[in-house]
């Protein structure tokens, strides 16, 4: 007979699927026009074999999900980046029938992942690390410096772009620290990271993690091309490949990121 343990685990593993799926559903009625549009398009024009699947997709996709992700760490994953999943994942099986389009909707859907996972696993526990009244009022002339400080006093958010740069400085910094002074705010995140055992080890120490970054930065599917609709197939296939690596394999940045540090 279960024990009571199990049942509240598969319990709050039901409450969660439904809360994705009634999010979801209201996502519909406000994601953007043209990727509802693209998306219509792309379903009128399947035969009859591509609707039957495309019917079934979401099921695959959420199987998928609760096979990559095991069960305690897919219930303490806010429902809005399994929700970016699970639309990034139905609209890039579209994108496989009709490689000639554009990969805006599903570069969107993780870029919209990647940004809650940033916010959730490291710019609020920053933020609730820092002692405001120990910090001195000038803030040093520092792009990223000035970032880290606007999401202390200013509500910003971490973008990826700045999470790279700031993993690609302390990087270094790691070499050489005891020789270079860090700005303030970038000294107290790096001190944040090195306290934390499993955001040091991915951001700081793991140099796969940082490989694969960097080829989705340096790619541009989440920069320009992204603004100016110009991602193909090819270049949306190796970012999913980067960031999820269609449900295979656990060396890729959603899943290092949620492991690194529980939500």
């Amino acid at each position: 007979m279960p024990n009571y343990i199990t049942l509240l685990a598969e319990n709050l593993l039901l409450k969660k699927k439904l809360e994705i799926a009634q999010n979801y559903m209201k996502r519909e009625f406000f994601e953007d026009k043209k990727c509802i549009a693209q998306q219509r398009n792309w379903a009128i024009a399947s035969n009859k074999k591509n609707m039957f699947l495309y019917s079934n997709i979401e099921d695959i996709v959420n199987r998928n999900i609760q096979s990559f992700f095991w069960e305690l760490m897919l219930i303490s994953i806010p429902a809005t980046i399994l929700e970016n999943i699970v639309s990034a994942e139905i609209t890039y099986y579209n994108f496989r029938q009709y490689t000639d389009r554009d990969g805006f909707a599903v570069i969107s859907s993780y870029h919209k992942a990647l940004d809650v996972i940033i916010d959730e696993c490291i710019a609020k526990k920053y933020k609730a690390y820092i002692d405001v009244n120990r910090l001195s009022s000038d803030i040093e002339n520092d792009a990223l410096n000035k970032s880290l400080a606007k999401i202390i006093h200013s509500n910003y958010s971490l973008s990826v772009w700045r999470l790279f740069h700031l993993m690609e400085t302390l990087r270094k910094y790691w070499d050489w620290r005891n020789k270079t002074k860090l700005p303030q705010y970038t000294y107290l995140f790096f001190k944040f990271l090195w306290e934390q055992y499993g955001l040091r080890k991915v951001l700081l120490e793991d140099d796969d993690f940082f490989a694969i970054f960097k080829k989705v930065i340096e790619s541009e599917v989440l920069g320009s091309k992204r603004h100016k609709w110009k991602i193909t197939f090819v270049e949306t296939r190796s970012a999913r490949n980067a960031i999820i690596w269609g449900f295979k394999e656990q060396n890729c940045i959603i899943y290092k990121l949620l492991e690194s540090e529980e939500i």
